[in-house]
C-alpha cells in the first residue's frame, strides 16, 4: 500500500512538470534572456549587412582610391583632369597595370593610356581615360612623386657576420628595433658566446658555414670547413650538426668559399643535405665564376648571391649608402656587415633613413623568397 502511494505521488509530480513545460514553452521567446541572445545574433547579422551595404555604396572613384592608395588627389582646371599623386618606389608602369586590373574588376573600361615624358615636376607620369561602371567618363593624370615614397615599395635586409660576441655587443644588439640576421658560425665560438644568443629577443639566426678557400689554414679547423677532399658523408655530418645546433636557422651563407663555389661535386655535396633540411643558400664569395645558380637550379633549391662589405674596396659609409640606394633603385637589396660596434653605430638611424624613401627592413629569409 505504501509503495502504491509513492508511485501515485511520482505520477502526479511528473504530470505537473510536463504540463508546466508545455505551458511555458511557447512563452520562452518572450523572456528577457532569450530575447537578448536572439538580439545579439540579429545585431551581428545586421552589422555584417551594414558593412557590406556601406562598401556597395562607395562610388567607383572611392573604390579606386582604396585600391591604388594615392598620396593625394586633386583637380587641375588647366588640364581638365584629376591629378593622382602616387608614392615613389614603384614605376608608372606598375601603377598603370594596377589601374587596368582595378577598372576591369570594377566593371569599367580603359579607353586610353599614355605615358608622359619631359615633365620636370614629377618623377614619372601618365594620362588615363576610362569609363566608370555607370558609363560616365573619368580622366586622370597619374603622377609618381619624386620626394614622397610608398612604404613597402622596396625592401632591404640587414645581416651581421659574427666572429665574436661580447657583453658590449650584446647590449648594442638589444637596442636595435628592426629586423636583422646574425650569421653565426655553428662551430668555433666559445660556449659563453653561444649562450649570449639566448639573451637576444626576436633573434634570426643564419648558419655561416666555412667553405673551401685558399685562405684557409690550420687555425680554421675549429670552424669545421667543408673542403674538396671531404666525402659526402663527412659534409652531410657537418651540416647535420650545424642544423641540430641551431634548428631555428632557415638558411646557409658562405664564409670564404671562393674555391667551393666553382667545384660542382663539392657544391652538390653541400647543397643536397641543405635542401633536405629546407635550408636556402646565399653565396657571398664574390667569385664571378661561381656555378651556384646552375647547381641550385638543377636541385630545385632557393639560392642567391650577394655582396658583403669589404674594407679593401669600400668604406663602411660608402657601402651602407650604396645598399640603401640599391634598395630604392631595384626594389630589393641586402646589406651584410661585420658585427662590430662601428657597424651597429653606423646603422643606428637606418629605420628613419630608409623610411624616407619607402623602404621596409626585412630579415634574410623574407629576402630569399622575393
Amino acid at each position: 500500500m505504501g509503495k502504491m502511494k509513492h508511485i501515485v505521488a511520482i505520477i502526479i509530480v511528473l504530470t505537473v512538470l510536463i504540463g508546466g513545460f508545455v505551458y511555458l514553452l511557447p512563452r520562452l521567446n518572450d523572456l528577457p534572456l532569450i530575447k537578448g541572445i536572439k538580439g545579439s545574433k540579429q545585431a551581428a547579422t545586421d552589422t555584417t549587412a551594414i558593412q557590406a551595404s556601406a562598401n556597395d555604396t562607395l562610388s567607383f572613384e572611392e573604390k579606386m582610391k582604396l585600391a591604388l592608395d594615392p598620396l593625394e588627389v586633386s583637380y587641375s582646371k588647366r588640364k581638365k583632369r584629376h591629378i593622382w599623386t602616387m608614392g615613389g618606389g614603384e614605376t608608372i608602369i606598375t601603377y598603370l597595370l594596377q589601374t587596368q586590373r582595378f577598372v576591369k574588376k570594377a566593371g569599367g573600361k580603359v579607353l586610353y593610356m599614355e605615358e608622359l615624358y619631359n615633365n620636370n615636376e614629377v618623377f614619372q607620369a601618365a594620362r588615363v581615360d576610362l569609363l566608370k561602371d555607370n558609363g560616365d567618363s573619368l580622366n586622370i593624370e597619374i603622377q609618381v612623386s619624386r620626394n614622397e615614397f610608398k612604404l613597402g615599395a622596396s625592401l632591404l635586409a640587414v645581416a651581421f657576420q659574427v666572429t665574436q660576441l661580447t657583453p658590449e655587443l650584446l647590449a648594442e644588439l638589444k637596442k636595435m628595433n628592426y629586423p636583422y640576421d646574425l650569421l653565426i658560425p655553428p662551430f668555433g665560438l666559445s660556449d659563453e658566446e653561444y649562450r649570449y644568443l639566448d639573451k637576444i629577443n626576436n633573434l634570426n639566426v643564419t648558419l655561416w658555414l666555412t667553405l673551401e678557400s685558399t685562405k684557409l689554414n690550420k687555425a680554421h679547423n675549429k670552424l669545421r670547413p667543408l673542403r674538396i677532399h671531404h666525402t659526402e658523408e663527412q659534409i652531410e655530418a657537418v651540416i647535420g650538426d650545424a642544423s641540430a645546433k641551431f634548428p631555428e636557422a632557415r638558411g646557409i651563407v658562405s664564409r670564404y668559399g671562393e674555391q667551393a663555389v666553382e667545384h660542382r661535386q663539392l657544391l652538390q655535396a653541400i647543397l643536397k643535405p641543405a635542401k633536405d633540411r629546407s635550408l636556402w643558400f646565399m653565396d657571398i664569395s664574390a667569385n664571378r665564376r661561381s656555378i651556384v645558380p646552375q647547381v641550385c637550379k638543377e636541385l630545385g633549391m632557393i639560392c642567391k648571391d650577394a655582396v658583403a662589405y669589404n674594407p679593401e674596396n669600400s668604406s663602411l659609409d660608402d657601402y651602407t649608402k650604396a645598399k640603401i640606394r640599391e634598395a630604392k633603385r631595384n626594389g630589393l637589396a641586402v646589406m651584410i656587415l661585420p658585427l662590430t660596434a662601428s657597424s651597429i653605430d653606423k646603422l643606428s638611424d637606418l629605420p628613419e633613413k630608409v623610411k624616407a624613401q619607402g623602404t621596409t627592413l626585412i630579415n634574410l629569409s623574407t629576402f630569399m623568397k622575393k
